[in-house]
């Protein structure tokens, strides 16, 4: 009983505090609601952080997507893909100059591969981005030719089916990327060889098995193509009309100097345009 009593008289004591100083309750209250208040942008910077770096990077490369959509048409039962990842890359594949660049809207431009959950996306994304925001504007990017011009594939893009549509575009295209691991081309660029990109590096992504059905290639990799006189390739020489280089990564240790190997591939400059080793 003397336990019951003690709970008693402590609750008591509560009531009688609370009852006496009413007055500050309000002022509890509206101090409460201040912090509350003041916290709000804390806790929603604090939330955008956990999905900001992924949402940034999917949403900078959607702006540049070239749709897969209609990858995984069938006519006769034979896969006719008719997306406009499809469209591209036959008129690549054909060597239509003119088909290309009026696609693209210019004669020199990057194609990403890349994977819409893959972290490594996100370090591509942070040069590409500081290329594309520096173009022509700051000292150390000017007096580039043409204008930035960016496509975007996303190699993990799946039907209702839940079929990835571009092992689809690969089989249909298969031929146009064995070309690419040709071991007297690409392999050749001088930036390959000033980075020991050998054959095999093309062979492992470009020359899967066709009865595969399954696209062998790493992201992200970036393509660039120049339609214009100053590719580093003849064009008797070049095996892919425009294709320039290919870079299996984009090294750097900050996003300026992925930025400034990018701006260098662009304009042939550096180890872009001569043997360094």
């Amino acid at each position: 009983m003397k336990v019951l009593s003690a709970i008693g008289r402590f609750f008591a004591r509560i009531g009688r505090w609370i009852k006496e100083t009413a007055w500050i309750q309000p002022l509890l209250i509206v101090g409460a609601i201040f912090a509350i208040i003041f916290a709000i942008p804390h806790i929603i910077n604090g939330v955008k952080g956990w999905f900001s770096s992924s949402d940034s990077t999917n949403a900078f490369f959607a702006q540049y997507r070239l749709s897969l959509n209609n990858a995984d048409n069938i006519k006769d039962g034979a896969s006719v893909g008719s997306s406009d990842v499809d469209k591209f890359l036959t008129y690549v594949e054909d060597g239509e100059r003119d088909q290309v660049t009026k696609m693209v809207g210019a004669e020199r431009f990057f194609v990403a591969f890349i994977q819409k959950e893959s972290g490594s996306a996100k370090e591509l994304y942070e040069g590409i981005k500081e290329f594309r925001d520096n173009f022509n504007r700051n000292d150390e990017f000017l007096g580039l030719k043409g204008k930035f011009k960016l496509i975007t594939i996303y190699t993990d893009t799946t039907n209702d089916d839940d079929e990835n549509l571009f092992d689809m575009v690969w089989v249909n295209h298969y031929n146009l990327f064995e070309t690419m691991s040709d071991g007297n081309y690409l392999p050749l660029t001088p930036y390959a060889i000033n980075v020991d990109y050998g054959t095999s590096k093309y062979e492992k992504n470009f020359s899967a098995s066709e009865s595969e059905d399954k696209c062998p290639m790493d992201t992200p990799l970036m393509m660039y193509f120049d339609y214009t006189e100053d590719n580093w390739f003849d064009e008797a020489d070049q095996k892919v009309l425009g294709l320039s280089d290919v870079l299996f990564s984009v090294d750097g240790n900050s996003k300026l100097e992925k930025a400034y190997l990018l701006r260098d591939c662009w304009s042939h400059a550096d180890k872009f345009a001569e043997i360094k080793h």
